[in-house]
C-alpha cells in the first residue's frame, strides 16, 4: 500500500502547472505605438530574406515588415501550433484506472477486505491511428493556412501601396497641369485686357484651373489614405511609415511576361487554399473511418488483488466498455459522410473558382496591356510634337498662349497614360492573387517562418 501511495505521488509530480499570461491592452498600445522600420531586428529579418540590400523601403521589403509585424500571421502560427498538439493529443494513448476497493463486514473475525484493481482500456479497429490521421491532415491545412495568410496581407499592402503611387504620380501631373493653366489665365486677362480675347474665354480657363486644383486636394487625401492603409497592412502607426518614403519605382517597371498555360495550370494546382481544401478533405475521410471503427466495442482489461479476511485473492476481469445493443453509430457515420461530401463540394468549388479567376484576370491584364500600349505610342507622339512646338515658339511660329495649350493637352494625356499603367498593375496584382505565384518582384514567401517573431 505505502508502495502504491510512493507511485501515485511520483506520477502527480509530473503533470503540467498552471502558469497565467494575463493580457494589458494599455501594454500592447504602447509597444504597438513604438514600432517603427529601423528596428534592428526587423532589419536582420529583411537582410535574411532579401537578395539585395536595404538601400529603400521597396514593396517586396516592405512585404518583408509585414510578414515580421503581421498580428494575423502570428495567429495563423498559433493556430498551426495548437493543431500539432492536436496531433500528440489524438495519438495519446487513455490512461488505465486504479481503484482502491474497501469493504467492511460486521459478523467477519476479520471485517476488512481491502485491496487493488487496476482497469486497463484497450481500443480496438484502429481508431487511435484514425483519430491521428484526422489531426495530421487538419494539422497540414493549419501550415497551408499560413501561406493564405501571407497571400492576403501582401495583396492588401501591394494595392495600397500602388495606389499610393498613383495619387503620387497624379499629384505631380496635376501639379504641372495647374502651374500651365496658372500661366494661361495669366494670358488670357492680358489678351483680355487688350482686347483680343473675350471675357467668357478667361472665366472657362480660370474654372478649368480651378478643377485643377480640387483634383490635385483629391489626388492628396487620396495618398493619404492609401498611406494610412499601407501602414496598417504592415502592422506599424502611420508615423513610422511616413518616416521611410518608400520606393515605389518598381510600379513604373514594364509588367512581366505571364507564364505560358501549364505554368498557370501548374500555379493553380498548387494554391494553398486549394491544398488546404485538399487536406481537409483527407481528414473528413479520416473522421469517417474513424466513426464506422466506433461501430465495434472497446475493450478492458482489470487485473485485481484483494486481502480478504486473511485470504489474497487475485483477479483477471476481461470486460467490454460499451456494447451496440441500442445504435450502431449510425448517426455520427451519416454526420462524417455529409461532412465528407461537403469537403469535396468546397474543393470542386475552390479549383473552379481559382480556373475562372486566371482566365478573367489574364483577359483583363492583357486588354490593359494593349490599351497602356497604345497610350505609349501616344505618348512618343506628344513628346515629339513637344519638340516640334518648341522649335515653333523659338522660331515666332508659335506664341506662348497656344504653347502652353499644347502643353495642357498633353499633361492631359500624361493622366490617362499613368491611368492605364495603373490598371495594368492592378490586373497584374489580380492575376498574382488568382495564382498565388508574385510574377513581379523578390519571391517573398520563403519569409514566412512556422516559429514565431521574436519580441
Amino acid at each position: 500500500m505505502h508502495k502504491a501511495l510512493l507511485t501515485g505521488l511520483a506520477l502527480l509530480a509530473g503533470c503540467a502547472t498552471y502558469q497565467p499570461e494575463p493580457i494589458a491592452p494599455a501594454q500592447m498600445l504602447a509597444v504597438y505605438e513604438t514600432r517603427d522600420l529601423n528596428d534592428r531586428q526587423l532589419l536582420h529579418y529583411v537582410a535574411a530574406h532579401s537578395d539585395s540590400p536595404l538601400a529603400a523601403w521597396t514593396p517586396d521589403k516592405l512585404t518583408l515588415a509585414a510578414f515580421y509585424y503581421s498580428a494575423e500571421l502570428d495567429a495563423a502560427r498559433a493556430h498551426y501550433s495548437a493543431s500539432q498538439a492536436a496531433v500528440d493529443s489524438a495519438g495519446e494513448r487513455p490512461n488505465p484506472t486504479l481503484t482502491l476497493p474497501l469493504q467492511y463486514t460486521a459478523a467477519a473475525s476479520k471485517p476488512w477486505t481491502y485491496g487493488l484493481a487496476l482497469d486497463i482500456p484497450i481500443e480496438t479497429a484502429g481508431k487511435r491511428g484514425y483519430r491521428v490521421a484526422q489531426a495530421q491532415q487538419l494539422s497540414d491545412a493549419a501550415k497551408l493556412a499560413i501561406g493564405q495568410t501571407a497571400w492576403q496581407i501582401r495583396g492588401r499592402l501591394r494595392a495600397a501601396l500602388l495606389d499610393l503611387f498613383a495619387s503620387r504620380q497624379r499629384e505631380a501631373i496635376l501639379q504641372r497641369q495647374s502651374a500651365v493653366q496658372q500661366e494661361l489665365l495669366q494670358l488670357s486677362e492680358q489678351r483680355v485686357q487688350l482686347g483680343e480675347m473675350a471675357t467668357a474665354d478667361a472665366i472657362q480657363q480660370r474654372i478649368a484651373m480651378q478643377r485643377t486644383e480640387g483634383d490635385l486636394a483629391i489626388a492628396r487625401q487620396a495618398g493619404q489614405d492609401a498611406l494610412s492603409r499601407a501602414a496598417a497592412a504592415i502592422g506599424v502607426p502611420l508615423s513610422a511609415l511616413q518616416a521611410v518614403d518608400p520606393d515605389l519605382s518598381a510600379f513604373e517597371r514594364t509588367p512581366p511576361t505571364i507564364p505560358p498555360g501549364s505554368a498557370r495550370r501548374a500555379a493553380i494546382l498548387n494554391r494553398g487554399d486549394l491544398l488546404a481544401a485538399l487536406d481537409e478533405y483527407e481528414a473528413s475521410q479520416a473522421a469517417l473511418q474513424l466513426e464506422v471503427a466506433r461501430q465495434y466495442p472497446d475493450l478492458s482489461l482489470g487485473i485485481g488483488y484483494s486481502f480478504d479476511q486473511g485470504a489474497e485473492k487475485y483477479s483477471l476481469t476481461p470486460g467490454v466498455i460499451s456494447l451496440p445493443l441500442f445504435n450502431h453509430n449510425q448517426g455520427a457515420i451519416a454526420q462524417a459522410e455529409a461532412h465528407r461530401k461537403e469537403a469535396a463540394a468546397k474543393v470542386e468549388m475552390l479549383q473552379e473558382q481559382a480556373i475562372n479567376d486566371s482566365a478573367s484576370t489574364l483577359r483583363n491584364f492583357d486588354a490593359a496591356r494593349q490599351r497602356l500600349a497604345l497610350l505609349d505610342r501616344l505618348q512618343d507622339s506628344q513628346a515629339a510634337a513637344h519638340e516640334a512646338n518648341q522649335r515653333a515658339f523659338a522660331a515666332g511660329e508659335m506664341d506662348r498662349l497656344a504653347l502652353r495649350q499644347a502643353d495642357l493637352a498633353a499633361s492631359l494625356d500624361n493622366l490617362a497614360h499613368l491611368d492605364a499603367q495603373v490598371q495594368v498593375q492592378q490586373a497584374l496584382l489580380q492575376l498574382e492573387n488568382a495564382l498565388q505565384r508574385p510574377l513581379q518582384g523578390t519571391d517573398t514567401t520563403d519569409a514566412i517562418t512556422l516559429g514565431e517573431r521574436q519580441p
